[in-house]
């Protein structure tokens, strides 16, 4: 992966981890408030259901308590209508009755309606008359009804409340009993919801607690806020769709607000129940919270940010450690080329000196076997050995030519060819030569061009594609690739032999050295010359040739000369 595409992969994982770390961050945030802010909708819930299960319990028991105290006045009235009988009723017997049994007054009234007797002196407090219904004491006059209750009741003084019950009189008339309701009423103030909401609203942590209805507001623990009608308030729109229950926050006098708003059944009918608790706490975690979040996010970028520089900075060194080696190696190669060139260049001279020595007494033998040869009336045996001598000294004058070649080879001649038709037309000339044997010559050369020498180029690929043709020992495959690598071309000949044995790896280009006994070592010498004459470098692979095995030779040649050497010539 090219460093820039490696860059821009880096940057775009950093970013994913850090948001994907801010989404982690956020939805853990956005949980812990919203745990919070289930808690004071269970509060708001437990509430509404002691004021709802209070209410009902308490109201119960206060309808129970009153229907006794409505039972005992209309025993005491029967009682009293059964003591008239006897005809002992009086004054005196009225206050004691009315002492003993807790009652405020009794008033024995004639058929006529007129009032007969009472517990107390009507001229003295002006209470002798008793504001009381026909509907109620219309019947007991008759004698309809044997008893009835009326309940409470206004007094003639209309700052007072009474309780009353009465009884029919056997002879016509009636007897009423009251008492004093004012201490009832009050109680069932205190049992009902209004006195449990005024206690809740003094709670820690709660700024108000109020029951409404359509019509307003039924009982409030405060009265410093304003609360409109329920069917006029957007917030509790839930409540009118079907939602069990709706919250909301905002800011009052009080300071700020959670509300919990949910319809309560009470005895009196269904009405809203709100209420309003201290939304501190809730703000508190949501500031925490973002307090926590920043840091943890500054945390975690700032270590992202150590971690990918501390990546970068190994990676970077990697890059430095392996452009180094490959430096080195290359540095190393060019040693080992520079002293194989050396060596090549002592060897030539050598050879070149030896050669012109072997010349001139090669030459003198050489006309020697060929007048033997010509001499009529010698020995058979002598022809015969007159034509190997012949023979020989021609071999010898060939390898002394071609010491001569190596010693002294011509300068290429560069020219900018087709170097893809070239290696296509030495490979099926290759071929064609070797169309009955059974080595399989093939190229693969797309199109290129390169300032190169033709016959230097024919030449070695001639000796690299003989040398593999005799190294698969007539049955194989032979494969020539030119490939191209920057401002260099590659051209690669592979076989599917033996392969070069580990220990002549490093002796195979020097002058002489043969593996084969028909050899005479100057092959890839002659090659490696001519390669490094256009500039270029004659390596044996690492990697094996084709179907893994055989070997890679590699001709590294530079497309163009450079501009310098162009000038020169």
């Amino acid at each position: 992966m090219p460093f820039r595409h490696r860059q821009v992969f880096r940057l775009t994982t950093l970013l994913l981890v850090v948001v994907g770390v801010a989404v982690i961050f956020l939805w853990d945030t956005r949980k812990r408030v919203e745990h919070q802010e289930e808690m004071m909708v269970v509060q708001g819930r437990a509430i509404a259901g002691i004021v709802a299960e209070s209410s009902t319990h308490n109201l119960g028991t206060f309808n129970q308590w009153e229907k006794e105290i409505s039972r005992r006045l209309v025993n005491n009235a029967l009682w009293l209508a059964r003591l008239d009988e006897t005809g002992d009723l009086d004054v005196a017997m009225l206050r004691d009755f009315a002492n003993t049994m807790g009652l405020f007054r009794v008033l024995v009234f004639a058929a006529d309606g007129r009032l007969e007797l009472a517990n107390h002196e009507p001229e003295s407090d002006g209470s002798g008359q008793e504001n009381l219904p026909q509907e109620f004491i219309g019947p007991l006059l008759r004698g309809e009804k044997k008893s009835m209750r009326l309940g409470y009741r206004s007094s003639v003084r209309g700052d007072q409340r009474r309780f009353i019950a009465g009884a029919a009189r056997s002879r016509g008339g009636a007897i009423v009993v009251n008492i004093k309701a004012d201490e009832l009423i009050s109680t069932r103030g205190e049992l009902g919801p209004g006195h449990l909401i005024q206690a809740l609203g003094k709670s820690p942590g709660l700024h108000y607690v109020v029951i409404q209805n359509e019509t307003g507001i039924q009982a409030s623990s405060t009265d410093k806020l304003a609360f409109p009608f329920p069917v006029d308030d957007p917030n509790l729109m839930p409540l009118q769709e079907g939602a069990e229950w709706a919250t909301r926050e905002f800011d009052s006098p009080l300071g700020g607000v959670f509300e919990f708003a949910r319809v309560v059944e009470l005895p009196s009918g269904p009405v809203l129940l709100r209420v309003g608790m201290d939304s501190s706490p809730l703000e508190d975690m949501r500031a925490d919270i973002h307090q926590h979040m920043i840091l943890r996010m500054v945390v975690l970028v700032v270590s992202v940010i150590l971690v990918s520089v501390l990546f970068l900075a190994w990676q970077r060194q990697s890059v430095l450690d392996r452009e180094v080696a490959k430096v080195t190696a290359e540095l190393r190669r060019r040693e080992a080329e520079s002293r194989r060139t050396e060596k090549l260049v002592a060897m030539g001279s050598l050879a070149a000196g030896v050669a012109h020595q072997i010349r001139n007494p090669l030459n003198s033998i050489h006309m020697i076997s060929q007048v033997l040869e010509k001499t009529p009336g010698l020995p058979e045996g002598v022809h015969d050995q007159a034509r190997h001598v012949l023979v020989e000294s021609g071999r010898i004058e060939e390898i002394v030519k071609q010491f001569l070649h190596f010693a002294k080879p011509r300068e290429p001649d560069f020219e900018m060819i087709d170097l893809a038709g070239l290696v296509r037309d030495v490979v099926g000339i290759q071929a064609a030569a070797h169309e009955t044997t059974g080595i399989n010559f093939s190229a693969y050369a797309p199109g290129m061009d390169a300032e190169v020498d033709r016959l230097f180029v024919v030449e070695i690929l001639q000796n690299l594609m003989n040398n593999a043709a005799q190294a698969i020992d007539g049955k194989g495959k032979v494969l020539v690739s030119l490939i191209a690598r920057k401002d260099v071309a590659e051209l690669v000949v592979a076989d599917d032999g033996p392969g070069v044995a580990p220990e002549d790896r490093d002796r195979i280009f020097d002058l002489y050295y043969t593996s084969r006994p028909e050899g005479n070592g100057l092959g890839l010498s002659l090659v490696a010359q001519m390669t490094s004459a256009m500039g270029g470098v004659l390596s044996l692979d690492t990697e094996s040739g084709l179907d893994h095995k055989g070997a890679r030779f590699v001709v590294t040649l530079p497309i163009r000369r450079p501009n310098t050497e162009r000038n020169i010539r």
